[in-house]
């Protein structure tokens, strides 16, 4: 009685064909055991809150919007200023205030007017200038009604102001004149208090302890309990 055949193992891989097509063997790679030494990480759900919660943008108090409103309104206004300084100085423009009602109702008094220096000889009847009368007297405001040219750039205007019942009492012989371009009634008394010393000395404070407030370095104190806690427990 012949033996009966013994089981042979083999490391090499054995493979059955699913047809009678010639196979090609494939490589066998070993995956290493899994142990529990590997690290996992983990994310809680209050780590996750934490995290969004500190990834949001503050919201900005009340007192921080109303210093960039401050500052963007002195940096209008400083434009503004700069503007009109150097309007005044390239185009010889300057502000006068009516403190009489002579030239009512075209310009009330406590008006301010916008005058810009031209030569005589461009004045026509009608132009609502003002003339320089000589040192001592105070520069005068009214309408031309008459015009007369003298020659050499010299000429001889009578004046009138809208509310008198007569000219003025001679004429007037200039070689420049101020000419109104621009005037707005009832700004008088605010340019006159704005004059003031004490209160330039109080805007100027104000607009500086404004300046130096919204520049004045940050601490990082001033966060919150509850953040420092979350973190704490992470």
């Amino acid at each position: 009685m012949a033996p009966a055949p013994r089981a042979v193992w083999t490391s090499a891989p054995v493979y059955i064909p699913a047809s009678d097509a010639p196979t090609m063997p494939i490589p066998m790679v070993p995956l290493p055991p899994a142990t529990d030494s590997t690290p996992t990480e983990s994310l809680s759900v209050e780590s996750l809150s934490v995290e969004s919660h500190a990834v949001r943008p503050a919201t900005r108090s009340l007192g921080s919007r109303l210093v960039d409103w401050g500052l963007n309104i002195l940096a209008v206004f400083g434009v503004v200023c700069i503007a009109l300084t150097v309007l005044a100085f390239v185009g010889n423009y300057t502000i006068i205030m009516f403190k009489t009602g002579s030239m009512d109702p075209t310009i009330p008094q406590g008006s301010i007017a916008v005058v810009h220096e031209i030569p005589a000889s461009e004045v026509k009847v009608g132009d609502i200038i003002t003339v320089d009368r000589g040192v001592g007297l105070k520069p005068i405001t009214h309408r031309a009604i008459a015009v007369e040219r003298l020659g050499g750039g010299e000429v001889q205007i009578e004046m009138q102001g809208d509310a008198n019942p007569n000219p003025d009492p001679v004429p007037y012989r200039v070689s420049t004149v101020r000419k109104v371009v621009w005037h707005a009634p009832g700004l008088a008394k605010q340019i006159v208090w704005l004059s003031n010393p004490y209160v330039l000395g109080a805007i100027t404070l104000g607009a500086a302890l404004l300046v130096l407030w919204a520049f004045w370095p940050k601490s990082n104190t001033g966060r919150r309990e509850d953040e420092n806690v979350h973190l704490s427990r992470s």
